[in-house]
């Protein structure tokens, strides 16, 4: 959804902002919205990324409950980041992954679970590697220093008893690096389907690496922090399927949110779940059945409030 603002939202600009207004009539809460904290700073992630893009679906709904602009998008490498900003005071909501949030020293809580990353592992179609175990020595395209692709990708080659050296690219640079050959392979924990990967996937010579033996050594290690998927063959021909580990991404807030904020909040990201989903297709995956599922990260006890009285 390049080329558009929030403030197209906000103000009504574009067919985007038409239909997250039609939806708001539709399935806007009649609850007057409490007072915001200021500032109000929501931690996205870098360029490309499901978290910026469906950041700013939902700071240009909640500006519009709110009446006015209120949420400061922040733009960030990601989950790393995200969640240190939200320990420091620095930012108000921000998405996280579980695994992001158990290993800060400081506690985050969680509104909701939100849709699940897939780390997705690319090499060339020639290349002799099957797994991870065969990165051995290769250098690969991993994300900022600061993402949760880079997070997961050090555990990866850490279960994995290899050694890589790492490049920083966002995922539009890992694309090119992939095909000039300047990178043996491109590593990218994402919503499915990410642009990225479906570019590599249109122009050939490229497949997903089997992950099973690390998902399971993962999980080991890791309990409750990653779950094993499967990316589907009909998610990006003509690629074939793979096995690979996914983490729950959260919408995440301080423990110290006030609680009527809280609340609403939570409601807000469930009434308006329809509008975020034609912004990315990740967003579907948000509803009150799966939500609520984001051990063993607690949720705030607003949220939790929340879900008792939603039970699907």
């Amino acid at each position: 959804m390049a080329g558009w603002s929030r403030r197209d939202v906000l103000r009504g600009g574009g067919l985007l902002a038409g239909t997250l207004l039609a939806g708001g009539a539709l399935t806007g809460c009649a609850a007057p919205p409490p007072r915001p904290p200021s500032p109000f700073r929501l931690a996205t992630g870098p360029e490309g990324a499901v978290y910026r893009e469906i950041g700013a679906a939902l700071a240009g709904l909640l500006d519009r409950e709110w009446g006015r602009e209120v949420v400061e998008v922040v733009h960030t490498d990601s989950a790393p980041e995200n969640v240190a900003l939200l320990t420091s005071g620095r930012a108000e909501l921000a998405f996280v992954n579980v695994d992001v949030a158990l290993a800060h020293p400081e506690p985050v809580v969680a509104l909701a679970r939100v849709f699940d990353s897939v780390l997705h592992a690319l090499v060339p179609a020639a290349s002799p590697a099957r797994d991870a175990r065969d990165l051995d020595g290769l250098t690969l395209a991993c994300g900022a220093p600061r993402s949760g692709t880079r997070f997961v990708t050090e555990r990866l080659l850490e279960v994995a008893g290899v050694r890589a050296t790492l490049r920083s690219h966002t995922q539009a640079d890992s694309v090119r690096a992939f095909r000039a050959g300047e990178v043996d392979g491109v590593l990218s924990l994402t919503g499915m389907p990410t642009p990225a990967v479906t570019e590599l996937a249109s122009s050939g010579g490229v497949r997903l690496l089997d992950l099973t033996a690390q998902v399971e050594a993962l999980i080991a290690r890791h309990p409750l922090e990653y779950v094993p998927v499967v990316v589907p063959a009909t998610m990006y021909p003509p690629l074939e399927a793979a096995p690979a580990p996914a983490v729950p991404t959260l919408l995440a807030v301080s423990p110290s949110m006030d609680d009527a904020l809280a609340h609403w909040l939570t409601d807000q990201l469930f009434v308006h779940s329809d509008e975020l989903s034609r912004v990315r297709l990740e967003a579907g995956q948000i509803n009150p059945r799966t939500g609520a599922a984001t051990t063993p990260v607690p949720l705030h006890p607003a949220a939790r409030r929340w879900f008792r009285g939603h039970k699907p």
